[in-house]
């Protein structure tokens, strides 16, 4: 259980549209929330919703893109009561969910042998706040916040 920081932790790193830089992207997120004080089932819920991000972010907004020709920025803040990742990308922009989404129907997703479809929901379950600023053209952002237990 992380605990309120007194101290202020930001760093940030760009990375390109490579499923191989997962793996990458992961690392960098949770070194910080380590940093921050982050450990055991908070820091696998920030770990799962980051990989489930970057993973959105390669596989849909560059779709289109051939590999690492698109850039994906990470940065993160910790903060008082806050660690914060924020995902910036200039691919192709979505339209984010209208509040939380549903919980997905797991049984029927595998009967119909359907991959992917939850990403959205982890974040929102695992992360406190999750939210997109799109600007069609020019930039995606995604951030998620996960607040430090008192």
């Amino acid at each position: 259980m992380a605990s309120l920081t007194t101290k202020h932790l930001s760093a940030q790193a760009t990375f390109t549209n490579n499923l191989a830089n997962l793996f990458h992207m992961h690392q960098f997120v949770r070194r910080a929330a380590i940093d921050a004080g982050f450990s055991n089932v908070p820091l696998g819920d920030i770990e799962l919703a980051i990989v489930e991000a970057c993973a959105n972010v390669v596989k849909h907004a560059y779709r289109n893109t051939a590999p690492d020709q698109g850039k994906i920025a990470i940065e993160v803040n910790a903060q008082g009561d806050r660690f914060e990742v924020c995902l910036t990308d200039w691919g192709e922009p979505f339209e984010p969910p209208k509040g939380r989404v549903p919980r997905p129907d797991v049984e029927r997703m595998v009967i119909e042998g359907q991959r992917g479809g939850m990403g959205i929901f982890f974040m929102q379950t695992l992360m406190d706040e999750v939210s997109w600023d799109i600007r069609p053209g020019e930039q995606n952002q995604l951030r998620m916040i996960k607040r430090f237990s008192a």
